[in-house]
Protein backbone atom coordinates (compact mmCIF):
# COMPACT_ATOMS: atom_id res chain seq x y z
CA UNK A 1 0.00 0.00 0.00
CA UNK A 2 3.32 2.64 0.60
CA UNK A 3 2.83 3.21 -3.55
CA UNK A 4 -1.10 3.81 -3.56
CA UNK A 5 -0.23 6.51 -0.23
CA UNK A 6 2.91 8.07 -2.09
CA UNK A 7 0.72 8.20 -5.28
CA UNK A 8 -2.04 10.85 -3.32
CA UNK A 9 -1.08 14.10 -3.82
CA UNK A 10 -1.18 16.25 -1.06
CA UNK A 11 0.04 20.00 -2.62
CA UNK A 12 -3.29 21.66 -2.32
CA UNK A 13 -3.35 21.10 1.52
CA UNK A 14 -0.89 24.16 2.55
CA UNK A 15 -2.49 26.56 0.60
CA UNK A 16 -5.83 25.47 1.64
CA UNK A 17 -4.83 25.52 5.36
CA UNK A 18 -3.59 29.33 4.91
CA UNK A 19 -6.86 30.47 2.85
CA UNK A 20 -8.72 28.92 5.78
CA UNK A 21 -7.00 30.21 8.35
CA UNK A 22 -7.56 33.57 6.53
CA UNK A 23 -11.28 33.01 6.54
CA UNK A 24 -11.67 31.89 9.86
CA UNK A 25 -10.13 35.55 10.78
CA UNK A 26 -12.88 36.97 8.92
CA UNK A 27 -15.07 35.47 10.83
CA UNK A 28 -14.27 35.99 13.95
CA UNK A 29 -14.22 39.59 13.02
CA UNK A 30 -17.96 39.07 11.61
CA UNK A 31 -19.12 37.76 14.65
CA UNK A 32 -17.09 40.60 16.72
CA UNK A 33 -18.97 43.38 14.30
CA UNK A 34 -22.00 42.50 15.50
CA UNK A 35 -21.17 43.11 19.19
CA UNK A 36 -20.25 46.81 18.19
CA UNK A 37 -23.35 47.51 15.67
CA UNK A 38 -24.85 49.48 18.01
CA UNK A 39 -21.72 51.85 18.92
CA UNK A 40 -21.06 52.78 15.36
CA UNK A 41 -23.27 54.03 12.59
CA UNK A 42 -25.10 51.76 9.87
CA UNK A 43 -23.39 53.44 7.10
CA UNK A 44 -19.80 52.70 8.92
CA UNK A 45 -21.06 49.07 9.87
CA UNK A 46 -22.38 48.26 6.38
CA UNK A 47 -19.28 49.07 4.81
CA UNK A 48 -17.16 47.23 6.89
CA UNK A 49 -19.50 44.17 6.57
CA UNK A 50 -19.44 44.61 2.95
CA UNK A 51 -15.65 44.67 2.66
CA UNK A 52 -15.35 41.56 4.79
CA UNK A 53 -18.07 39.72 2.66
CA UNK A 54 -15.97 40.28 -0.34
CA UNK A 55 -13.24 39.23 0.98
CA UNK A 56 -14.32 36.03 1.96
CA UNK A 57 -15.66 35.83 -1.47
CA UNK A 58 -12.65 36.29 -2.80
CA UNK A 59 -11.05 33.53 -0.45
CA UNK A 60 -13.52 31.29 -1.65
CA UNK A 61 -12.80 31.99 -5.07
CA UNK A 62 -8.86 31.09 -4.67
CA UNK A 63 -9.92 27.93 -2.68
CA UNK A 64 -12.44 26.58 -5.56
CA UNK A 65 -9.79 24.93 -7.34
CA UNK A 66 -7.74 23.63 -4.60
CA UNK A 67 -10.77 22.28 -2.72
CA UNK A 68 -11.66 20.31 -6.21
CA UNK A 69 -8.26 19.01 -6.43
CA UNK A 70 -7.91 17.99 -2.60
CA UNK A 71 -12.02 16.58 -3.21
CA UNK A 72 -10.31 13.89 -6.27
CA UNK A 73 -7.45 12.84 -3.54
CA UNK A 74 -9.68 12.68 -0.71
CA UNK A 75 -11.17 10.25 -2.30
CA UNK A 76 -9.05 8.26 -3.65
CA UNK A 77 -7.94 8.11 -0.20
CA UNK A 78 -10.79 7.30 1.05
CA UNK A 79 -11.06 3.95 -1.09
CA UNK A 80 -7.10 3.16 -0.31
CA UNK A 81 -7.66 3.19 3.42
CA UNK A 82 -10.65 0.93 3.31
CA UNK A 83 -8.52 -1.39 2.13
CA UNK A 84 -5.72 -1.29 4.70
CA UNK A 85 -8.70 -1.26 7.12
CA UNK A 86 -9.94 -4.70 5.65
CA UNK A 87 -6.10 -6.07 5.48
CA UNK A 88 -5.78 -5.20 9.06
CA UNK A 89 -8.92 -7.00 9.99
CA UNK A 90 -7.93 -9.96 7.95
CA UNK A 91 -4.71 -10.32 9.13
CA UNK A 92 -5.94 -9.94 13.08
CA UNK A 93 -8.36 -12.87 12.10
CA UNK A 94 -5.48 -15.01 10.74
CA UNK A 95 -3.15 -13.99 13.79
CA UNK A 96 -6.60 -15.38 15.83
CA UNK A 97 -7.31 -18.43 14.46
CA UNK A 98 -3.25 -19.29 14.47
CA UNK A 99 -3.92 -18.86 17.86
CA UNK A 100 -6.89 -21.01 18.07
CA UNK A 101 -5.11 -23.92 15.90
CA UNK A 102 -2.31 -23.65 18.33
CA UNK A 103 -4.73 -24.52 21.37
CA UNK A 104 -6.07 -27.30 19.68
CA UNK A 105 -3.05 -28.55 19.18
CA UNK A 106 -2.71 -28.31 15.47
CA UNK A 107 0.94 -27.10 15.88
CA UNK A 108 4.12 -27.50 18.46
CA UNK A 109 5.30 -24.75 20.51
CA UNK A 110 7.88 -23.85 17.90
CA UNK A 111 5.69 -23.94 14.70
CA UNK A 112 3.28 -22.28 16.58
CA UNK A 113 6.25 -19.68 17.53
CA UNK A 114 7.56 -19.39 13.84
CA UNK A 115 4.18 -18.85 12.10
CA UNK A 116 3.04 -16.34 14.74
CA UNK A 117 5.62 -14.32 14.49
CA UNK A 118 5.78 -14.07 10.58
CA UNK A 119 1.38 -13.49 11.81
CA UNK A 120 2.55 -10.39 13.80
CA UNK A 121 4.51 -8.96 11.27
CA UNK A 122 1.85 -8.85 8.91
CA UNK A 123 -0.46 -6.92 11.40
CA UNK A 124 2.24 -4.78 12.30
CA UNK A 125 2.78 -3.70 8.45
CA UNK A 126 -0.70 -3.07 7.88
CA UNK A 127 -0.90 -1.19 11.27
CA UNK A 128 1.82 1.09 10.39
CA UNK A 129 -0.03 1.60 6.50
CA UNK A 130 -3.08 2.32 8.38
CA UNK A 131 -1.37 5.07 10.63
CA UNK A 132 0.13 6.62 7.71
CA UNK A 133 -2.97 6.68 5.83
CA UNK A 134 -4.69 8.33 8.79
CA UNK A 135 -2.11 11.09 9.28
CA UNK A 136 -2.74 11.93 5.86
CA UNK A 137 -6.69 11.92 6.12
CA UNK A 138 -6.20 14.11 9.12
CA UNK A 139 -4.11 16.48 6.73
CA UNK A 140 -7.08 16.67 4.08
CA UNK A 141 -9.57 17.28 6.94
CA UNK A 142 -7.73 20.05 8.86
CA UNK A 143 -7.33 22.48 5.28
CA UNK A 144 -11.29 22.31 5.13
CA UNK A 145 -14.05 23.43 7.83
CA UNK A 146 -16.14 19.94 7.93
CA UNK A 147 -15.89 16.62 6.63
CA UNK A 148 -18.90 17.23 5.05
CA UNK A 149 -17.29 19.85 2.67
CA UNK A 150 -14.70 18.00 1.89
CA UNK A 151 -16.78 15.06 0.77
CA UNK A 152 -19.01 16.87 -1.37
CA UNK A 153 -18.55 16.37 -4.79
CA UNK A 154 -15.74 17.96 -6.99
CA UNK A 155 -16.52 19.91 -9.92
CA UNK A 156 -16.21 18.17 -13.14
CA UNK A 157 -12.67 18.22 -14.81
CA UNK A 158 -12.42 20.37 -17.80
CA UNK A 159 -12.54 18.60 -21.13
CA UNK A 160 -9.04 18.13 -22.75
CA UNK A 161 -8.32 20.98 -25.45
CA UNK A 162 -9.09 20.26 -28.66
CA UNK A 163 -6.47 19.07 -31.03
CA UNK A 164 -4.87 21.66 -33.07
CA UNK A 165 -6.84 22.41 -36.50
CA UNK A 166 -9.81 20.52 -35.25
CA UNK A 167 -12.79 22.28 -34.04
CA UNK A 168 -15.68 21.21 -31.36
CA UNK A 169 -18.75 20.62 -32.99
CA UNK A 170 -21.55 23.24 -32.57
CA UNK A 171 -23.98 22.13 -29.93
CA UNK A 172 -27.81 22.28 -31.91
CA UNK A 173 -29.86 25.35 -30.35
CA UNK A 174 -33.03 24.63 -28.78
CA UNK A 175 -35.69 26.73 -29.15
CA UNK A 176 -36.47 28.15 -25.05
CA UNK A 177 -40.16 27.48 -24.34
CA UNK A 178 -42.34 30.34 -22.93
CA UNK A 179 -43.13 30.11 -19.84
CA UNK A 180 -45.70 32.59 -18.49
CA UNK A 181 -47.42 32.91 -14.90
CA UNK A 182 -49.12 30.06 -15.01
CA UNK A 183 -45.98 28.20 -15.24
CA UNK A 184 -43.79 26.97 -12.73
CA UNK A 185 -40.66 24.71 -12.85
CA UNK A 186 -42.04 23.76 -16.41
CA UNK A 187 -45.14 21.95 -15.20
CA UNK A 188 -48.05 23.87 -16.16
CA UNK A 189 -50.22 24.94 -13.38
CA UNK A 190 -54.36 25.15 -14.00
CA UNK A 191 -55.38 28.69 -14.02
CA UNK A 192 -57.86 28.33 -11.14
CA UNK A 193 -54.98 26.57 -8.68
CA UNK A 194 -54.13 28.83 -5.80
CA UNK A 195 -50.38 29.34 -6.64
CA UNK A 196 -49.98 30.12 -2.82
CA UNK A 197 -50.95 26.85 -1.68
CA UNK A 198 -48.93 24.08 -3.52
CA UNK A 199 -46.27 23.71 -6.20
CA UNK A 200 -45.12 21.11 -8.36
CA UNK A 201 -42.04 19.68 -7.13
CA UNK A 202 -38.92 18.80 -9.75
CA UNK A 203 -38.40 14.62 -9.97
CA UNK A 204 -35.46 13.13 -7.59
CA UNK A 205 -32.55 12.16 -8.94
CA UNK A 206 -32.46 9.46 -10.89
CA UNK A 207 -36.39 9.65 -11.65
CA UNK A 208 -38.00 10.49 -14.45
CA UNK A 209 -41.31 12.42 -14.65
CA UNK A 210 -44.35 10.62 -15.89
CA UNK A 211 -45.77 9.78 -19.08
CA UNK A 212 -48.91 12.11 -18.69
CA UNK A 213 -47.04 15.14 -17.39
CA UNK A 214 -48.92 14.80 -14.07
CA UNK A 215 -47.27 15.70 -11.19
CA UNK A 216 -48.19 15.40 -7.36
CA UNK A 217 -48.08 19.49 -5.81
CA UNK A 218 -46.38 19.17 -2.36
CA UNK A 219 -43.95 21.32 -0.77
CA UNK A 220 -40.51 20.62 0.42
CA UNK A 221 -39.69 20.14 3.90
CA UNK A 222 -37.03 21.45 5.71
CA UNK A 223 -35.61 19.08 8.90
CA UNK A 224 -34.36 21.09 11.82
CA UNK A 225 -31.72 18.95 13.57
CA UNK A 226 -31.89 19.47 17.18
CA UNK A 227 -29.43 18.63 20.19
CA UNK A 228 -31.16 14.96 21.42
CA UNK A 229 -30.72 13.39 17.97
CA UNK A 230 -34.34 14.04 16.82
CA UNK A 231 -35.09 16.47 13.62
CA UNK A 232 -38.44 18.84 13.91
CA UNK A 233 -40.23 18.82 10.44
CA UNK A 234 -41.44 22.35 8.89
CA UNK A 235 -42.85 22.87 5.31
CA UNK A 236 -41.28 25.46 3.10
CA UNK A 237 -44.25 27.20 2.19
CA UNK A 238 -45.49 30.18 0.46
CA UNK A 239 -42.94 32.09 -2.28
CA UNK A 240 -40.46 32.28 -0.09
CA UNK A 241 -39.31 31.34 3.49
CA UNK A 242 -37.44 33.61 5.74
CA UNK A 243 -35.15 31.73 8.75
CA UNK A 244 -33.59 33.93 11.16
CA UNK A 245 -33.71 34.55 15.18
CA UNK A 246 -36.37 37.43 14.86
CA UNK A 247 -39.77 36.15 15.90
CA UNK A 248 -41.44 37.44 12.98
CA UNK A 249 -39.24 34.95 10.22
CA UNK A 250 -41.11 31.77 9.03
CA UNK A 251 -38.89 29.37 10.96
CA UNK A 252 -37.23 30.81 13.68
CA UNK A 253 -33.62 29.82 15.13
CA UNK A 254 -32.09 30.00 18.24
CA UNK A 255 -28.28 30.82 18.60
CA UNK A 256 -25.64 33.22 19.26
CA UNK A 257 -24.68 33.40 15.11
CA UNK A 258 -27.90 33.33 13.86
CA UNK A 259 -28.76 37.03 12.12
CA UNK A 260 -32.44 38.32 12.57
CA UNK A 261 -32.88 37.86 9.26
CA UNK A 262 -30.10 34.95 7.98
CA UNK A 263 -31.27 33.70 5.27
CA UNK A 264 -34.44 32.65 2.99
CA UNK A 265 -35.89 29.80 0.33
CA UNK A 266 -37.85 30.65 -2.07
CA UNK A 267 -38.52 29.13 -5.64
CA UNK A 268 -36.99 30.04 -8.40
CA UNK A 269 -36.97 29.05 -12.15
CA UNK A 270 -35.73 25.41 -11.32
CA UNK A 271 -36.95 25.13 -8.50
CA UNK A 272 -35.87 26.20 -4.84
CA UNK A 273 -33.17 28.42 -4.32
CA UNK A 274 -31.71 29.36 -0.67
CA UNK A 275 -30.37 33.05 -0.77
CA UNK A 276 -28.03 34.62 2.18
CA UNK A 277 -29.59 37.79 3.67
CA UNK A 278 -26.39 39.12 4.34
CA UNK A 279 -25.26 37.47 7.37
CA UNK A 280 -22.50 38.11 9.44
CA UNK A 281 -21.31 34.57 9.42
CA UNK A 282 -22.70 33.23 6.14
CA UNK A 283 -25.09 30.44 5.26
CA UNK A 284 -23.24 27.29 4.23
CA UNK A 285 -24.81 23.98 2.28
CA UNK A 286 -23.28 20.93 2.03
CA UNK A 287 -20.29 22.80 4.02
CA UNK A 288 -19.62 25.15 1.21
CA UNK A 289 -20.59 29.39 1.90
CA UNK A 290 -23.26 30.47 -0.69
CA UNK A 291 -24.67 33.51 -1.70
CA UNK A 292 -27.49 32.18 -3.40
CA UNK A 293 -27.92 28.40 -4.53
CA UNK A 294 -30.21 26.01 -6.16
CA UNK A 295 -30.93 22.99 -3.90
CA UNK A 296 -31.08 19.69 -3.94
CA UNK A 297 -33.15 16.90 -2.30
CA UNK A 298 -30.70 16.13 0.80
CA UNK A 299 -28.38 19.20 0.54
CA UNK A 300 -27.19 19.80 4.42
CA UNK A 301 -27.91 23.32 5.80
CA UNK A 302 -26.11 25.41 8.36
CA UNK A 303 -27.13 28.15 9.23
CA UNK A 304 -24.84 29.50 12.47
CA UNK A 305 -24.72 26.46 14.62
CA UNK A 306 -28.12 24.37 13.42
CA UNK A 307 -27.78 22.37 10.90
CA UNK A 308 -30.70 21.42 8.62
CA UNK A 309 -31.97 18.98 5.81
CA UNK A 310 -33.38 19.89 2.54
CA UNK A 311 -36.16 16.96 1.60
CA UNK A 312 -38.63 17.12 -1.40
Amino acid sequence: MKEELAAIDVSSIDELQRIKKEQDVVLQRLERMEEKKESVSQEVFDRVRVDYKNRMKDLEEEAGPLKDQARRQYAELKSVLGTIELAVSAAKMDREELELRHELGEFDDDSFAKRMKEQEAKVAGHDKDLKEAETIRDRFLSAFHSEDELETAPAPAPPPPAKAGSEAPAAPEQAAEPVDDATVIGVPIPKDLDKTAAIPVQPKKNESPPADGTMILQWPKLLVHVDDGRAEEHSVVGAGTVIGSASDCDLVLAGKKIADKHAEIALGANGHIIKDLGSPVGTLVNGVEVTERELADGDTIQIGEVKLTFTV
